[in-house]
């Protein structure tokens, strides 16, 4: 004879994990997940389908390649492709030249690499600074596009561009050169200008609590001081660095970056040095490593401040939108939980603020510039999405249950349907597994044998889902998958938490 109905809750927390076996998990985190794609961690509790993206502009960026860099200057998005600037406000996109609003006067970016931009204001007008790996660097003053020229060689190829303490600082293989204070044509030592000289090629420059970090392949210094007078270039590792440039973010009052072994913070590396408890992502390194191997390309970041996340991408030219790869990390009072995103393929991205609305563009090599954080579809598509919890043995994993009810409980705001299947001890082939069910809060659409709607109501401006399911199956542990299913339209939701219903039979 079954024993008594049981009941086992899970709380869905934790984000991605996948570190552990499926018997540790299952005991060890069961409210993780050991699939979570296109969903992610919420700070306000359970996992959350990400939002989607929307073209900033309906009309590609003309020339031909990958978009090499973004900017946000004068109110208008500027993009490189090729080696021309474009600039557009949302209805067309318009090449810098001879004769335009923004004078070129024939001047062309080189390289094919990535170009990087810096604004800064020295004089009351917001400039642009612009270095292409290549030559010397650019300039926008006001509205006319020039190289300059002038500059001295050491400033020639540089790839990095930041302001430090009101001087320019521009990276180059192994070299800083800096211009005087208040400065963007002087780099001479008579005005305050100079050159540092790293032991290290460098991958990378951030300001950050009124240092200068400077990022190379295997070691990380920080520049102190003020002027020319007092720079010092002080050690932090010497034997382990940033291993792509674009993913250094400041994020929580922290540098999140990806060295050799995994995402670091730079509070950690700073503390332990060249020790593995620098790394924030060892719950995930199989993912990060998978990241790493299947983007020969190069990466890029942003930080989305109103989530407290962290996505790094990584970027393959031989993949097509919907298999870009990417990773992302929110900053939960636990700490760090991570999430796999998919069909976001981004080459470079530029974010910021205008006013409280955050703003996060990125593009690649199908010339268009999209906007991040934007509607329910990627771009019209629909938003594949999937978590499964862990393989849980609801007790003794050595006795049988049998599931006969689950229930969901979820946040949503519009129209659902969602699929909801029960996976029997690690998907054995000897295995029987029960058939998917439905949820749907669409009245008009077909609802299949076993699924129901248990409870709505609403609290806090939100509606919240009770959804109950009569389910069959059996077997020594158990993970509930839930897959999106529906329509393009179909809302944000979070999923935050289950029940499952029981009984117990034989031992084995």
């Amino acid at each position: 004879m079954p024993d008594r109905w049981q009941t086992h809750s899970f709380e869905f927390k934790g984000g991605l994990v996948t570190n552990l076996s499926p018997y540790q998990q299952g005991f060890q985190a069961p409210g993780s997940a050991r699939i979570l794609r296109n969903f992610e961690p919420s700070v306000f509790g359970g996992y959350r389908r990400v939002e989607g993206y929307e073209k900033f502009d309906d009309n590609a960026v003309t020339n031909a390649g990958v978009i090499r860099g973004l900017i946000r200057y004068d109110s208008k998005v500027f993009a490189c492709r090729g080696n021309d600037l474009f600039f557009s406000s949302g209805s067309g996109w318009t090449q810098v030249s001879d004769s335009g609003t923004y004078s070129s006067s024939g001047v062309t970016v080189g390289g094919t690499g990535k170009v990087r931009f810096l604004k800064y204001d020295f004089d009351g007008t917001e400039k642009l600074m612009i270095v292409d790996g290549t030559g010397k660097p650019f300039r926008f003053a006001g509205s006319t596009f020039e190289q300059l020229s002038s500059l001295p060689a050491d400033t020639s190829g540089s790839s990095f561009i930041i302001n430090f303490k009101n001087h320019i600082f521009l990276g180059n293989g192994k070299k800083l050169a800096f211009s005087a204070p208040y400065a963007d044509t002087d780099f001479t030592i008579a005005s305050g200008g100079g050159i540092i000289n790293v032991a290290d090629e460098i991958t990378g420059l951030i300001v950050f609590r009124d240092q200068l970090v400077v990022f190379c392949q295997s070691s990380i210094s920080v520049i102190a001081g003020n002027s020319v007078g007092d720079f010092q270039l002080k050690p932090v590792s010497r034997n382990l660095g940033c291993i792509a440039s674009d993913t250094i973010q400041e994020m929580g009052g922290d540098i999140i970056f990806l060295g050799p072994d995994g995402l670091r913070l730079f509070s950690s590396t700073d503390k332990f040095g060249d020790f593995s408890l620098g790394s924030v992502s060892k719950m995930i390194q199989d993912e990060l490593l998978d990241l790493i191997g299947t983007s020969p390309n190069g990466f890029s970041s942003t930080v989305i401040r109103e989530k407290s996340q962290y996505r790094i991408f990584g970027y393959n030219t031989g993949y097509t939108n919907d298999a870009a790869k990417g990773i992302a990390a929110t900053q939960l009072e636990q700490g760090m939980a991570f999430n796999d995103l998919r069909a976001i393929n981004a080459y470079v991205i530029y974010g910021e603020y205008d006013g409280n609305t955050e703003l996060i563009y990125f593009a690649a090599s199908d010339g268009y510039v999209y906007r991040m954080e934007q509607g329910n579809t990627f771009d019209g598509a629909k938003i594949q999405a999937s978590f499964a919890t862990p393989y849980v043995p609801l007790g003794d994993p050595n006795v049988r249950k049998t599931i006969y009810k689950g229930i969901t409980y979820l946040d949503v705001n519009g129209e659902l349907d969602l699929s909801y299947s029960l996976r029997f001890d690690f998907d054995q082939k000897n295995v029987i597994q029960p058939d998917s069910l439905l949820f749907s809060n669409d009245s008009a659409a077909s609802i299949s044998y076993g699924s129901g709607i248990y409870g709505t109501s609403s609290y806090g401006g939100k509606q919240k889902t009770i959804y109950e399911l009569q389910t069959i199956g059996s077997g020594f542990t158990v993970s509930i998958l839930y897959e999106t299913i529906g329509e393009d339209t179909d809302a944000v939701f979070t999923i935050d938490a289950a029940t499952l219903q029981y009984t117990t039979n034989a031992r084995r």
